[in-house]
């Protein structure tokens, strides 16, 4: 089940980048987008709390330093996110935010002591190989603003660690809620002091569609992240489902038909990320009892 709330997590999230994208495009600003967001995101909040479970249940700040630790953590990854989206080209951005599962790995073996296996280390190299026959972002245009999404991918890779381990202190939902308006009171004193825009009529249909999408796939991907226990790695490995779902979102809204190495390069990350639970299910079968 982890495996599949993380794919739908991973499709969120690439439309939410999407319509950030197209936010950027129409002018929008850093501080603009999130302040503008906020609203839409605090009551999409509330209401799925009520409705999966109680408001109580889910929003009652049962461990608040560590729910500020999240705040900080979002606050950090949202800007930096953010900022690449809007200096770099996406493609370029999308490639390397794949690093995200990269360094969760990473942290999950260094710091949780996850084991290592040799099927993890090739599902992982296929998909990082699938990522690039779909991006083929090749080597022009690389500038120091790259380094920007390197940045993010590792923010975003903490982050997800940060709320698998303290599954305990907050529900996704929990999580989410506390962190997006601990974010803003950092950012809404910014717009006002130093931005003040306000989006035209398309671009606010932009931005509540990215902090939709945003929420939802930042909510499935905690819980992904929750019901991985001692998965955390191979569960963060789904999140590279992202770039088949942005091809074909290029080719559906863009009209943008992938070419032969994109399609191959979509198979690869499918076949890869599918052979993850199989395998995982494959051990359980052998078990003993």
């Amino acid at each position: 089940m982890a495996y599949v709330v993380m794919a739908l997590g991973a499709t969120g999230l690439t439309l939410g980048d999407f319509f950030i994208k197209k936010s950027s495009l129409a002018g929008v600003s850093l501080p603009a987008l999130m302040v503008f967001s906020w609203p839409f995101t605090v009551a999409a909040l509330l209401v799925l709390a009520h409705l999966k479970g109680g408001i109580r249940h889910h929003l009652y700040p049962h461990a608040p330093g560590r729910l500020l630790i999240r705040a900080v953590l979002l606050l950090v990854m949202a800007t930096l996110n953010i900022t690449s989206l809007m200096m770099n080209p996406y493609a370029q951005h999308a490639m390397l935010f794949q690093l995200s599962p990269v360094f969760a790995l990473l942290i999950s073996v260094l710091v949780l002591g996850e084991r290592l296996s040799a099927h993890v280390i090739v599902v992982l190299v296929t998909c990082l190989a699938g990522t690039w026959l779909i991006l083929d972002p090749g080597f022009q245009g690389i500038s120091a603003t790259l380094l920007i999404a390197v940045a993010a991918a590792l923010s975003n890779a903490v982050t997800n660690t940060f709320v698998a381990v303290n599954r305990t202190a907050a529900t996704p939902l929990g999580f989410t809620f506390w962190a997006v308006n601990g974010v803003s009171l950092v950012i809404v004193p910014w717009w006002l002091l130093a931005d003040r825009s306000v989006p035209a009529l398309n671009a606010q249909m932009f931005i509540q569609l990215s902090a939709g999408f945003a929420v939802l796939g930042i909510i499935l991907a905690s819980l992904a992240m929750q019901l991985a226990r001692g998965n955390i790695g191979r569960i963060s490995i789904m999140l590279y489902v992202q770039m088949p779902v942005a091809l074909g979102l290029g080719w559906l809204a863009l009209g943008e038909y992938p070419p032969q190495s994109a399609i191959l390069g979509g198979i690869l990350i499918g076949l890869a990320g599918a052979s993850v639970p199989l395998m995982g299910r494959r051990h359980r079968e052998r078990a003993p009892t």
